[in-house]
């Protein structure tokens, strides 16, 4: 029995737990962000409307909430539309940067972030230099990474 209430007691502070509305409109804007990709194409004033107010609700959520487990997946989809659709690869890594600096070993989304922080070094910003620095920080960081090889051969 007493398991039992255990069990109902979680699920209830589940369901008790607050709804953030900047959270539920990030998620719209996702979805609506796909869907304007799909029908309206990646340079449709409608798709870089909805890609911009996209960045800036999750930019505000990760001021807003700076420990909310959802900061860092936000700044990495900030920043690859930064890098991707507005031609801003400095700005893009200004986001990758706090999410190395912020949630290094603490979230799943980190080692992903560092490695596209130094693609777009590499790629973006034609900065070897600070690519390579980059790469060796993914690969001291995360060494059994499956993004590790391909770390290991830019």
């Amino acid at each position: 029995m007493g398991r039992y209430s255990v069990w109902l007691l979680a699920l209830m502070g589940l369901a008790c737990a607050p709804r953030l509305p900047e959270r539920e409109q990030i998620l719209r804007l996702q979805k609506e962000l796909h869907k304007r990709l799909e029908t309206h194409g990646p340079s449709s004033s409608a798709f870089l409307e909805t890609a911009l107010a996209l960045v800036r609700a999750e930019e505000a959520f990760a001021r807003k909430y700076p420990n909310h487990p959802d900061v860092p997946g936000f700044l990495l989809e900030a920043a690859e539309i930064e890098a991707t659709y507005f031609g801003s690869p400095a700005r893009a890594v200004e986001l990758l940067r706090q999410i190395d600096l912020r949630f290094r070993q603490k979230s799943d989304v980190a080692p992903k972030a560092l490695f596209y922080e130094a693609f777009v070094y590499e790629t973006l910003l034609s900065d070897t230099a600070q690519a390579r620095q980059r790469y060796e920080d993914f690969l001291r960081y995360y060494p059994n990474h499956e993004l590790a090889s391909q770390a290991q051969a830019s």
